[in-house]
């Protein structure tokens, strides 16, 4: 959990030179620095240009302001990769695991091997939180790590190492639940581990953990380095050792707190590197990830940038970072102290709404952390999503391609946002846009969304006309005294009546559209009295089929098919 930013600093005295300061090492208790570099002024670097010994570039990359949606390109079916929290969950906390954690649709969760007194943590620990969460989707990484005390890591040398290892090894298969991710050894070897008192890391802690572990839970996964943040060279080394020693771990990990603008860089690097090395590819987990502001921790759209990178990357798991150990048991920010919904926590259930399978997004760029976005498209239940945002504010074009031809000609197209002032302000759930009906040109539409705060999270949802009904018809976006009945009677020919109560005066619309979602008829549209009204629909001039009829007022959109025969 170690902090990593580079800013430029003028040189005192030709001021064309900027110093970058590489910031490395730091905790809440201090702050080091590993790295000075002197360049021209020209030139921007990045902390993964320094610590690689990649050249800066001329400019900063341009965001632009088109995201690019296909809905074609399936990359793999919605795993939710990157819902997961470092020490999101305790032994108590959230308190009510159905309605804050079960509909996140969680992958997996980071916890501490042991907790309480002589432990690093004083919460959380693995073998109870995975009971707790065993109705869940979510599963456990348990940071062994985390059974020494203190930060840096007291380690109390290999025969109390190994004794507390074998411990949490039997404990958690006497559990007899299957909801455990792996085992992660270490947790930031090259800050945490001091060879000069406890000897190689390698050769002392790592080989003879990997051979303890698989000795005792042979079918477990083994998951390390996790490096506090990317470098090539030490990853190098690890896997170079881990190979010719036999003990490359199941899942490759490590942190990315500095921002997302490295993340692709840095997993393509990774990806080289096993080729180079010739060793068969690895599931990569970003097991910390975090802006790094990280008062900004879980704001949504900063935590945009971050999962279009994991989905298009096909990271296998990912968990926002937990900076704040006063305050436990927040998925990662995504709650507030109180333990109520923030903006993080609704961002988060649009990713756990999403089924079917996650598809191409293009950003503007790739290597920044401005606007960018992931999407789903279900074909099953005939809708798509898009969940965007970034460090950015203005107009983005979100151009949305590949539209099944099953979605009919003209499409519902709804735009909402949810907002985010800080970690402790509660959000009651997103807000709506617009709600409007497109038509499909060449299989594309092009949404225009104005993203007016670089921390708020934008959605935007299509479906075939009629089919938005069950998205509005939730208590967090449709008041309880709004109501739209079926028609009567239905079946009907060639007459049927539509009854619906409004609770407040103002404008609503009620209208019919056929099934390729064009509209073929307008019952009512201006202003109307508050109460219980019926309209009257003959529909004697269509053909037989299934229509659909909406009533919208205000940020109210209900509908409901019908069925006319002749």
């Amino acid at each position: 959990m170690n902090q990593r930013v580079s800013q430029p600093l003028f040189h005192p005295v030709n001021p064309t030179y900027p110093v970058i300061l590489s910031k490395v090492g730091s905790r809440e208790d201090g702050l080091d620095i590993d790295k000075i570099a002197f360049g021209k002024a020209d030139f921007f670097y990045t902390v993964s240009n320094l610590e690689n010994g990649e050249p800066g570039v001329s400019e900063i990359p341009k965001t632009g302001n088109k995201l690019i949606v296909d809905l074609s390109d399936s990359l793999r079916p919605v795993t939710h990769a990157a819902s997961g929290a470092l020490y999101g969950v305790t032994e108590t906390l959230p308190s009510d695991l159905e309605s804050l954690v079960a509909p996140l649709k969680p992958r997996m969760y980071v916890q501490p091997a042991r907790s309480g007194s002589g432990h690093q943590q004083p919460y959380g620990a693995a073998i109870p939180v995975s009971e707790r969460l065993a109705f869940t989707t979510a599963e456990i990484t348990i940071r062994l790590a985390d059974i020494n005390p203190g930060w840096t890591y007291l380690f109390k040398g290999w025969e109390n190492w190994e004794a507390e290892v074998i411990s949490v090894i039997n404990e958690k298969k006497e559990s007899g639940r299957n909801n455990y991710y792996g085992y992660e050894i270490w947790n930031e070897q090259h800050g945490t581990w001091d060879a000069g008192t406890n000897g190689d890391f390698f050769s002392q802690l790592w080989k003879p953990t990997y051979d303890l572990i698989r000795s005792l839970d042979p079918e477990a996964k083994i998951i390390g380095p996790s490096d506090s943040y990317y470098v090539r060279s030490r990853l190098e080394e690890f896997l170079t050792y881990c190979k010719h020693n036999d003990c490359l771990p199941d899942i490759i990990c490590w942190h990315e707190l500095g921002g997302a603008q490295n993340v692709s860089s840095n997993i393509d690097s990774y990806r080289a590197l096993e080729k180079s090395l010739r060793i068969s590819p690895r599931e990569i987990s970003i097991n910390e990830y975090s802006s790094s502001t990280h008062e900004y921790e879980g704001a949504p759209g900063l935590s945009a940038s971050f999962i279009a990178k994991f989905e298009r990357k096909m990271v296998h798991t990912a968990t926002i970072s937990w900076w704040f150990p006063n305050l436990p048991g927040r998925l990662g920010s995504l709650l507030t102290a109180g333990n109520a919904k923030g903006g993080g926590w609704w961002f988060y259930k649009w990713y756990g709404d999403m089924t079917g399978h996650m598809v191409g997004v293009t950003p503007p760029s790739e290597s920044s952390d401005g606007i960018d976005g992931f999407a789903s498209l279900d074909l099953d239940e005939q809708y798509a999503s898009v969940c965007l945002g970034g460090n950015y504010t203005g107009m983005v074009e979100v151009v949305i391609n590949g539209i099944p031809s099953t979605f009919g000609d003209s499409i519902d197209v709804k735009v909402e946002y949810v907002p985010w002032t800080n970690k402790d302000a509660p959000v009651s759930g997103s807000i709506i846009v617009s709600l409007t009906t497109y038509s499909v040109s060449d299989g594309a539409i092009t949404v225009p969304v104005e993203v007016t705060n670089p921390l708020y999270g934008y959605r935007v949802y299509i479906a075939p006309v009629g089919n938005l009904a069950f998205v509005y018809a939730t208590p967090e976006t449709v008041p309880n005294d709004f109501a739209l009945s079926q028609n009567y009677p239905n079946p009907f020919n060639p007459t049927t009546n539509i009854e619906y109560y409004i609770p407040v005066s103002g404008h609503l619309s009620l209208k019919v559209y056929n099934s390729l979602g064009q509209k073929v008829a307008t019952l009512f549209e201006g202003k109307q009295q508050a109460g219980k009204h019926v309209a009257k629909f003959n529909a004697s001039e269509l053909t037989s089929g299934v229509y659909t009829y909406r009533l919208e007022s205000g940020n109210v959109y209900l509908t409901k098919k019908f069925i006319f025969i002749k």
